[in-house]
């Protein structure tokens, strides 16, 4: 038997164990009924549910569903199409970004679990990467492309900036628990083929939206999601890295954090207190002015993005937290008072407009207006927990008490675990029961509980501070 059939077979025992252990369920979903109340923050209650819900998205209900990690026959596809049950829909490819966000989740879901309980997750992470670099990875032209199937034919060749920069984060991500130096020499390729292909060399960490397979010909419009994970893949190297190698990536976070608070953000006009980061750009990096339609909304048209800007308040910090300029502070502090301003309902806590023009107004023809949707009440709720903890921003407690309750209580399938994909703003009632897609992976929901779980292993004093204002919220 060669080493990796012997890996999967050890994977297999290991994983029908603990789904005997659980009455052959792999896992059981989680209620916020079991949260402690009296507490600002049950960090025992995000682990167990961290954990939890990584076998959901890996197994499903019954351990041979989900995604199809703990199947024999997984080959590192991660197969993101699942109904509310968590049983696999039809999916003829997936993405980068989704085969690399279902890295990063088990990424988490390891750390949370512990060495002694989490091979499983490990396992995941290594079959996931694998697959990753095998089927994804663009030998010929270097980058990776946009959507393969399960058996690696290409199906999207584009070479689309979002898609290149998450195998950056996922891949260091991954190198931070399988200390695999080849994972490490692997993200900082693509770092290189990014800094080459990607970076627009007008610019200071501007970044081209996409190109064709052989980086022939630019394609998109210039945009803060790319910009945004970069920077976030940049900050994940910092700290797995060290001496000279260390000194270059922090050069460049410099670079993309000075980018972003003097070039990027605009004070909202009448205003020196609060302001926006828009989602589309023009050629000159200038927010772009096209008026707003839904037809338009990803390919160039006018709109704050206010889920991207409560995102990269949350960004900002971290990056200050590790080192960086204290002075991106006042440009965190803006995007959050923006977002609280407009975007997020006072009485609900949770962000009812993810994008909004420039005057923080909704934008008419926008669907989502009427909805809570799942991503933005993630990074909502990560934002405000962090601000009130490690910036003491007592004023955050409340605001983050009623998006957890939102989150946790509401926009959380209490029956069969995971998230719905939004909740109607007014009725509060789900909207859109599927539970994955190429679009929705438990990247977002694995990122806000992992800062819970950081939060409480560095600031327990301060989270202590605010178990009052917690109790009975």
């Amino acid at each position: 038997m060669n080493a990796r059939l012997w890996s999967r077979t050890v994977t297999v025992i290991l994983c029908v164990l603990l789904l005997s252990a659980r009455g052959m369920s792999a896992a059981e979903p989680g209620s916020y009924d079991t949260y402690d109340q009296s507490a600002f923050l049950d960090a025992d209650w995000y682990r167990e549910n961290l954990v939890d819900s990584a076998d959901l998205w890996n197994g499903g209900l019954d351990g041979d569903s989900g995604m199809g990690a703990y199947r024999e026959n997984f080959n590192g596809f991660f197969h993101v199409n699942l109904d509310r049950r968590w049983r696999q829909l039809p999916l003829i490819s997936s993405t980068t970004v989704a085969q690399s966000r279902a890295i990063y989740m088990n990424v988490e879901a390891y750390r949370a679990a512990g060495e002694a309980n989490g091979e499983r997750f490990l396992q995941a992470v290594t079959q996931g990467v694998a697959f990753l670099l095998s089927e994804f990875r663009d030998r010929q032209f270097g980058g990776f492309t946009w959507a393969v199937s399960r058996r690696g034919i290409i199906d999207d060749s584009m070479k689309h900036g979002y898609g290149n920069v998450h195998p950056i984060f996922a891949l260091t991500q991954a190198y931070s628990v399988t200390e695999n130096p080849e994972h490490l020499a692997a993200a900082l390729e693509q770092l290189q083929v990014f800094r080459e292909r990607f970076l627009d060399p007008a610019y200071d960490c501007a970044i081209h939206p996409g190109f064709s397979r052989n980086f022939s010909q630019i394609i998109g419009v210039n945009n803060i999601d790319v910009f945004t994970h970069f920077f976030e893949a940049l900050l994940a190297l910092h700290d797995v890295t060290d001496g000279a190698l260390q000194d270059d990536i922090d050069s460049l976070i410099v670079r993309c954090g000075d980018f972003l608070v003097n070039t990027l953000y605009r004070d909202q006009e009448g205003y020196t207190d609060r302001g926006y980061v828009a989602y589309n750009y023009d050629e000159t990096w200038q927010p772009s002015q096209i008026p707003y339609s839904r037809e338009a909304q990803w390919s160039g048209a006018l709109h704050a993005t206010t889920g991207h800007n409560i995102e990269l308040a949350y960004l900002l910090s971290r990056a200050v937290e590790r080192g960086f300029d204290p002075e991106w502070l006042q440009t965190a502090d803006k995007l959050l008072r923006f977002c609280l301003e407009y975007a997020i309902n006072a009485e609900t806590g949770g962000m009812v407009y993810e994008i909004t023009g420039y005057d923080g107004q909704p934008l008419s023809g926008n669907p989502d207006n009427a909805l809570y949707v799942w991503w933005a009440q993630a990074e909502t709720a990560r934002a405000l927990l962090h601000f009130a903890v490690v910036r003491s921003e007592d004023a955050y407690a409340e605001p983050f008490k009623k998006v957890e309750t939102l989150f946790h209580a509401l926009l959380t399938d209490q029956e069969f675990g995971g998230l719905y994909q939004n909740l109607d703003a007014v009725t509060l009632q789900p909207v859109g029961l599927d539970k994955s897609s190429i679009w929705k992976v438990n990247y977002h929901y694995a990122m806000f509980f992992a800062e819970a779980l950081r939060l409480q292993a560095l600031y327990a004093e301060r989270l202590a501070q605010l178990e009052p204002a917690g109790s009975g919220a």
